[in-house]
C-alpha cells in the first residue's frame, strides 16, 4: 500500500477516534448540564416562593436541623447552578450525589428533629422536594439506585409527614407516599428519557461519522488505484509501447527518467507552487512526452502573481497535458502532410486553462469506449479529481481540441 494512502486511511482513523469520545457524548453532556443546571436553579426558585412557610416551620425545628437542611438542600443547589455549565462534568455529578445523599438525611431526620404535632400545614417545605431529589439521584446513579433512593426517600417522607404533623394512620401514610412517589416517579421518568434520547442522538451521530469515516476512506483507495491506474498507462505501457514502435530515442530516454521519478515521489509531502512555476511544470512535461513538433504559447497574466496552486493539481494538469499531446502523436496523423500541434497555456488571477489542439484526423468522442485510460482516466477523471474539468472537442477529419481548466478558490 503506498505511503500517501496509508497516511489517509492513518489520518482519517485518528480523527475518528481522537473525535470518538466527543461525538458520542456530545449531545448527552448538554443535556446532563442544562439538567442539572436547572436542578439547581428550581431549587432555589422553590426557596424564594416558599421562603415565608420555610421561615415559620424552621422555629419548631432545633438549629442543627435546619443548618443540615440549609447546607444539605440550598447550599449543594446553588453549587450545582454555579458549576453545571462550565465545571468537569464528573465533579458536577458528585455534587449532585452529595445534594441528593443530604437531601435524603435532612429528610430522615425531619420526622424524629420535630415535636410531633408542632407543624400544623399540610406538609413540611422539605417533602415538596422530594422529586427533585429524585432528579438528583438520577444524575448521579444509575437506575437500580436512584430506583432504591427513590423509593426510600418517598417513605421517609411519608413517614416523617405523620410524625411531624402527628398523623401516623396507615391510611395517611399510604396516600402520602403515593403522592409523593407518584410526582417524584414523573420527574425522573421525564429526567431518563431526556438523557436516553440525547444518547441515541450521540448513537445516531457516530455511527454516521463512522460511515462517512469508511466511505473516505475508500475514495482514498479508489482514488489512490485511479492514479496509479493512469500513471501505469501513461507512463510504463506509454514507455514500452513506443519503444517497440521506434527504438531507443532520447526522447524515450527522458520519459523512461520521468517515470522512475513520479513513482519514486509517490507519498512526498505536496507544496504550493506559484503561477510561473505551474507554467514550467506543465510546459515541460508535455514537450518531453514527444519528439514531435510542438508549438507553445504561454499567456501570463500579472494579476496572477500571488496565485498559489497545489502541487497535486499541477502534476494533474501536466500529467493530463503530457497524455493528450502523445494520443495525438499516435492517432491524428493524416497521410501525405504534417500535423500542427499546439500547446497553450494561461495563467491568470482565476486559475489556470491548459489547451492542447491539432488540426489532425480527428475523432468522434461519443463512439470511445468508458473504459478507454487514456481519455477517460489519464486525461478527463484525473484532471476532475484535482479539482478541475476537462473537455474533449474533436470531429473526424476536422482536428482535436482538449481544455484543461481549473479555477482558483474564492479566498486565494
Amino acid at each position: 500500500m503506498p505511503p500517501s494512502l496509508v497516511g489517509r486511511i492513518v489520518a482519517t482513523w485518528a480523527n475518528r477516534c481522537g473525535q470518538r469520545s466527543s461525538l458520542t457524548r456530545a449531545a448527552a453532556e448538554r443535556i446532563d448540564r442544562i439538567l442539572l443546571f436547572a436542578l439547581g436553579v428550581g431549587v432555589w426558585i422553590f426557596g424564594a416562593g416558599d421562603a415565608t412557610e420555610i421561615a415559620a416551620q424552621s422555629r419548631h425545628f432545633p438549629a442543627w436541623w435546619t443548618a443540615l437542611a440549609m447546607v444539605g438542600v440550598f447550599g449543594t443547589a446553588l453549587l450545582l447552578a454555579g458549576t453545571a455549565l462550565q465545571a468537569p462534568l464528573p465533579i458536577v455529578r458528585r455534587i449532585a450525589a452529595t445534594h441528593a445523599a443530604l437531601f435524603a438525611v435532612a429528610v430522615g431526620l425531619s420526622g424524629w428533629a420535630v415535636v410531633p404535632g408542632q407543624i400544623s400545614d399540610d406538609v413540611l417545605w422539605i417533602y415538596r422536594l422530594v422529586p427533585l431529589g429524585g432528579v438528583a439521584a438520577t444524575m448521579a446513579w444509575r437506575t437500580p439506585a436512584t430506583s432504591i433512593y427513590v423509593f426510600g426517600v418517598g417513605v421517609l417522607a411519608a413517614s416523617s409527614t405523620g410524625q411531624a404533623t402527628g398523623d401516623l394512620g396507615w391510611i395517611e401514610f399510604a396516600l402520602t407516599s403515593i403522592r409523593i412517589l407518584g410526582i417524584t416517579m414523573i420527574f425522573v421518568y421525564i429526567t431518563d428519557t431526556a438523557r436516553r434520547a440525547a444518547g441515541l442522538l450521540d448513537k445516531e451521530r457516530a455511527r454516521a461519522h463512522h460511515l462517512a469515516s469508511r466511505a473516505a476512506a475508500d475514495e482514498a483507495r479508489a482514488g489512490e488505484r485511479a492514479r496509479f491506474a493512469g500513471m501505469i498507462h501513461d507512463k510504463v505501457l506509454a514507455t514500452l509501447l513506443d519503444t517497440s514502435r521506434g527504438g531507443g530515442t532520447a526522447m524515450l530516454a527522458r520519459q523512461a527518467n520521468q517515470t522512475l521519478a513520479q513513482f519514486a515521489a509517490i507519498g512526498r509531502v505536496t507544496d504550493m507552487c506559484t503561477d510561473l512555476e505551474a507554467i514550467e511544470a506543465i510546459a515541460r512535461e508535455a514537450v518531453d512526452a514527444t519528439d514531435a513538433e510542438l508549438r507553445v504559447q504561454v499567456r501570463h497574466d500579472y494579476s496572477s502573481a500571488d496565485l498559489r496552486v497545489e502541487s497535486t493539481v499541477v502534476s494533474a494538469l501536466a500529467q493530463a497535458s503530457a497524455e493528450a499531446v502523445r494520443n495525438s502523436v499516435r492517432h491524428a496523423d493524416v497521410p501525405g502532410r504534417t500535423v500542427a500541434r499546439q500547446l497553450t497555456i494561461e495563467a491568470g488571477a482565476s486559475g489556470i486553462t491548459v489547451v492542447i489542439s491539432d488540426d489532425g484526423a480527428g475523432f468522434d468522442p461519443a463512439l470511445v469506449a468508458a473504459n478507454r485510460l487514456g481519455l477517460t482516466v489519464s486525461i478527463v477523471r484525473r484532471v476532475r479529481e484535482a479539482g478541475g474539468r476537462a473537455t474533449i472537442d474533436s470531429r473526424p477529419g476536422d482536428g482535436t481540441r482538449i481544455t484543461l481548466a481549473w479555477n482558483a478558490p474564492d479566498d486565494t
